[in-house]
This record gives C-alpha cells, structure tokens and sequence, in this order.
C-alpha cells in the first residue's frame, strides 16, 4: 500500500467506535494514533493534571480558540487546559501523518491541507449495547452514559469551536457504524485517504 500522506481526524459519537475505528486504521496505514495518549502528554508537557485536562470535554463555554490567543484578559485554568490541549495536537500534526480522536481536531488543524476529518456516529441501540457490554449498565444506566458522553462532547466541540458538532459540512466523511461495522467504516477512511491529493 501506497504511504498515507495526511492526518486522520474522527469526530465520534459515544460508542460509534472512534477508538476502534482509528486502531485499525493505524495498523493498516502504520501511522500512529492518538486518543486519551493526548491528555497524557498535555500534562506531562505543561503540570496540569490530566483530571483536569480531560475534564474540558465536560465543560460549556462561550469562548473560541482565538479568544485563547489573543486573550483579553486573565485566562483561566480551564482554558489552560483547552489551549494547552489545543497547542498539543498541533505539535502532534506537525511530526507528520496520524490519527487523532476527537478533542475538536478537525477544527484545531483546518488551516492545513493534508487533513482528512471524519465523523463516525452510531444508531442508538448499538450505543446503549456497547455501555451495557462495556460497563455492566442496565438499560436505563446505558441511556444516562450515552446521554451524557455526547451532551458532553457536544458542549465542548460548541466551546472550542462555536459550530455544530456533527455538522456535515466540517467533515470529508460521515459514517454510521452500525450497518457496517467499524472495520469497513476503517476500510472507507483508508480508501479516501489514500485517494485524496
């Protein structure tokens, strides 16, 4: 196979299969991937606590990336966080091609033209069967997780981008993993990349 020149982006619902979706991808393409590793790193990088660090998907704001750098006055540790968080990813992308799980990439790296961003999303009984496999929940625990997880990573796709999180248009690819499994959903990103100049 031909060498995968861009980074890969995936927007995920709760449990569409982000994680699994770009771990394949990785081993096929032989570029890393990079998920929770980015709150890791973040707070090896600044002394933020990755609590902290990955406690800004849970949060809802209203500021932007560029009210981030060019404050106008104080920032506060929250928005340490998420630039911090921000700044991360950047250096991530400028060692070359990979995978990042969600934390607003696609909005983080627009500016740079060998992004491919996905957003992977999931029918509802699939979401709720994965918390209840995952975690134990009964159904209606599994409902309040899957609630929760996208309110959650919609809220700070909004504070870190003000768009909508999911929007069509932010993305190259939309796929729903449940006709399809999320191997060929792995499979269609990898066919696009490698096809997209």
């Amino acid at each position: 196979m031909n060498t995968c020149k861009h980074i890969i982006t995936i927007g995920r619902e709760y449990g569409a299969g982000g994680r699994s979706v770009a771990k394949r991808i990785s081993a096929v393409l032989g570029i890393p991937y990079y998920d929770k590793e980015i709150i890791k790193m973040t707070a090896e990088k600044t002394g933020l606590t990755e609590d902290l660090i990955q406690g800004t998907e849970e949060h809802d704001g209203g500021r932007t990336l560029f009210n981030w750098l060019f404050p106008s006055g104080s920032i506060s540790t929250y928005d340490q966080a998420v630039l911090a968080q921000a700044q991360m990813i950047r250096r991530i992308a400028e060692q070359g091609p990979c995978i990042i799980v969600g934390r607003g990439a696609d909005y983080i790296l627009r500016d740079l033209p060998n992004v491919v961003n996905v957003f992977l999303y999931a029918e509802k009984k699939d979401k709720l069967q994965y918390a209840m496999n995952t975690f134990g929940d009964s159904p209606e625990e599994a409902a309040r997780r899957v609630r929760h997880a996208d309110a959650a990573r919609e809220s700070y796709y909004h504070y870190l981008t003000k768009a909508k999180w999911g929007d069509l248009k932010n993305y190259h690819l939309s796929l729903n993993s449940s006709p399809i499994g999320k191997e060929a959903c792995a499979e269609i990103v990898i066919q696009y990349a490698m096809k997209k100049p």
